[in-house]
């Protein structure tokens, strides 16, 4: 990336930035406490003796399973990131964030757009009406049999990855990976790869095209801020980018889902590894709880609450079985309106005396 920064001798060269779709990238600036920040915030309230009740990282955990934001308010994170203006439009909108963006009208904006890889490139979902389709899954339907590749492999997340570090693409994200995965299954559907190759062309060209127009406008005098309304959503855009930690996991919950935007995903998930080391307890917690958890509506909850004791008991005991302490499991009970006694007789409290 040192070469792409000299354009902007303002920003910092001794940081780690990482690369996201063809030219973007994210860099972290510069961080505001820790998961010990959390915990200190949180004991305000809990008191002095919490300490001693519960370990950081099973407070921690509380918090994120309750809901109880504020201590992670705590925590802030500034990044400095390049993503073209229809990744951007869509990051705005989390209003919760403090934004300072590259200006068009004091300076000329520089010839870098966005243009799709392949393995990114899919027709209208023709059930979801504001995404695209599942190539990946498309083309595996296609594929024929004796192909060497297995379509398992593929359909599965840590499949596809480790398909692509055997192909020697190294450690990728989860949209790079699926990305990486479509380009080599388009090895096998030359026609498909011709179409595809098509669009990207058609949006290089339009690029140029709409850059030769904003720089002519330039020359024949129109103000720089008139001139960029010719420029399209493919241009990158940079900023600066500061938010608490609270609201940057809504963020993440949000663009890192299955449905968001391919493009959207692949800057949250190169946030998210910036995330991870900084505050490792509340991320284990949000990875579990929140990211990969859900909520039931009372119709849900009503249906799928085991009805006989005995299948009570089994739910308990699976969860017991993957780490749930008891007071844990007492929540589980509060949650699903079930009982929390059937708990104690499960696991009868010692007697202190």
């Amino acid at each position: 990336m040192s070469a792409e920064l000299q354009s902007n001798p303002e920003y910092p060269t001794e940081l780690a930035y990482r690369k996201v779709l063809d030219q973007g990238f994210v860099a972290l600036i510069e961080t505001m406490g820790t998961d010990a920040s959390i915990v200190q915030a949180a004991r305000v309230s809990y008191g002095k003796g919490t300490k001693t009740i519960r370990s950081d990282k099973a407070l921690i955990s509380y918090l994120i399973r309750h809901r109880h934001t504020t201590p992670l308010e705590m925590v802030e994170f500034k990044f400095l990131m390049r993503l073209p203006i229809f990744v951007a439009r869509q990051v705005i909108r989390h209003r919760t964030a403090s934004v300072n963006e590259y200006s068009g009208r004091y300076s000329v904006m520089p010839d870098r757009f966005w243009v799709p890889p392949l393995g990114a490139i899919a027709d209208q979902d023709a059930v979801n009406r504001q995404g695209r389709s599942d190539k990946l899954a498309e083309l595996l339907a296609r594929l024929p049999a004796g192909s060497g590749i297995d379509p398992e492999q593929l359909r599965d997340p840590e499949g596809r990855r480790a398909f692509a570090a055997e192909q020697g693409a190294g450690d990728l994200l989860p949209t790079e990976c699926y990305a990486f995965c479509v380009e080599r299954l388009l090895d096998r559907f030359p026609e498909e790869r011709e179409r595809l190759e098509a669009v990207r062309t058609s949006v290089r060209t339009n690029n140029e095209r709409c850059y030769a127009l904003y720089r002519r406008l330039m020359e024949q005098g129109v103000a720089r801020e008139i001139a960029r309304g010719v420029l399209p959503l493919t241009l990158y855009t940079e900023w600066y980018w500061k938010i608490d930690l609270h609201n940057l996991l809504h963020f993440l919950k949000l663009r890192m889902a299955p449905h968001a935007q391919f493009e959207a995903r692949a800057y949250a998930e190169a946030m998210a590894e910036y995330v991870k080391p900084v505050v490792p307890y509340v991320w284990e917690a949000f990875e579990s709880d929140f990211l990969h958890g859900s909520f039931l509506t009372g119709a849900e909850k009503e249906v799928l609450r085991p009805a006989g004791e005995e299948d009570r008991r089994a739910m308990l005991l699976a969860l017991h079985e993957r780490g749930y302490r008891l007071r844990r499991l007492k929540e589980t009970c509060r949650k699903l309106d079930i009982d929390e006694a059937l708990v104690d007789e499960l696991w009868p409290p010692r007697d202190k005396a």
